[in-house]
């Protein structure tokens, strides 16, 4: 399996991961605001070098994310992720349950239709669905 780390600090991680074909974003622990946007904007720039269509979102470490950041999330970052070519979406779950809740509503605010997502609690089911597209 080849890797190309694209983005690393304290908050997350963007690598490239061959078994996949998809940039995958690592949290790290419980991020918001400038810092989460920072490590989405990253993650974007990886998405744009190479031309991805997939991304892996694994967000098990990740807190609960603030309805500002939800909105930009939605609202702001995703419309310019499709634009880039973004086809496909695998979130794995936080472990916090709170976390958890706060990811579906984001999801929820305003999906994306040429935006395809599943949501699971486990990496390898969310690689498994991802080499499917």
């Amino acid at each position: 399996m080849t890797e190309e780390l694209f983005y690393l600090d304290g908050a997350c991680s963007a690598r490239w991961d061959d078994r996949a074909d998809a940039v995958v974003v690592e949290w790290q622990n419980d991020v918001g605001g400038e810092t989460y946007r920072d490590c989405m904007e990253r993650t974007l720039d990886a998405i744009v070098d190479r031309g991805a269509t997939k991304l892996l979102t694994d967000s098990r470490k990740q807190g609960s994310m603030s309805e500002a950041d939800q909105t930009w999330t939605v609202e702001d970052w995703e419309p310019r992720a499709i634009d880039a070519g973004l086809g496909y979406i695998a979130v794995v779950y936080p472990t916090d349950r709170t976390a958890r809740t706060t990811v579906d509503m984001s999801a929820r605010m305003r999906p994306h239709t040429d935006l395809d997502r599943v949501f699971t609690e486990d990496v390898e089911e969310a690689h498994n669905w991802l080499r499917t597209k």
